[in-house]
């Protein structure tokens, strides 16, 4: 018997962050997510930073990109990337590449059922009101209780079936910037 091997979504940009290529379980995961407009026509040829909305997201990439492009050390990086009935553990290595690039691989560690969250949901009517996620835990920011987990504040603010939800508004919450401040981008 042959064992099923994970699959592995890998991008690759070049020495000015430009993305140069996408395989094919990237765009299935695109796909499956309802986000078939991302493509080999539509993402290839682009700069990485036209992807990442937020600036405290982009500084730190921009961060490790330095530091692996210096040091020509893999960085790992946990990360969740939930859908609207899943929650997704996932894991992202940047490797250097030749020529100066870097290559992105990600691969889904465990995925666990969670009651449908509206909020997720990419094609879901949203209210002027937002709510400010982080882009790696995805932990929000609840003031005064701090960064919570989504189901924890889901039926507060009753986004598990409503027509609209609030906007979200990405970032890197202090608990991961420094993580990775900490544990990754310092020399071995």
């Amino acid at each position: 018997m042959v064992p099923l091997s994970k699959p592995i979504y890998r991008y690759c940009v070049d020495q000015k962050d430009v993305i140069v290529c996408i395989n094919d379980w990237w765009l299935a995961f695109a796909k499956e997510n309802h986000s078939a407009e991302l493509n080999e026509l539509t993402v290839v040829g682009k700069s990485l930073w036209e992807f990442i909305v937020d600036e405290p997201t982009r500084t730190l990439y921009k961060e490790i990109h330095n530091w692996v492009r210096m040091s020509g050390t893999p960085i790992t990086i946990p990360f969740r990337c939930d859908s609207p009935v899943l929650q997704r553990y996932m894991q992202l290595t940047i490797n250097r590449a030749a020529n100066g690039g870097l290559r992105y691989e990600s691969a889904l560690i465990r995925a666990l059922p969670q009651r449908h969250l509206s909020v997720f949901e990419p094609s879901q009517p949203r209210t002027k009101a937002f709510l400010t996620m982080c882009s790696f835990c995805k932990r929000t920011l609840i003031e005064p209780s701090g960064w919570l987990e989504m189901e924890n504040i889901a039926i507060k603010l009753q986004m598990y079936e409503t027509q609209t939800v609030p906007g979200l508004h990405y970032t890197v919450c202090p608990e991961c910037a420094s993580q990775f401040q900490q544990e990754q981008l310092q020399p071995n």
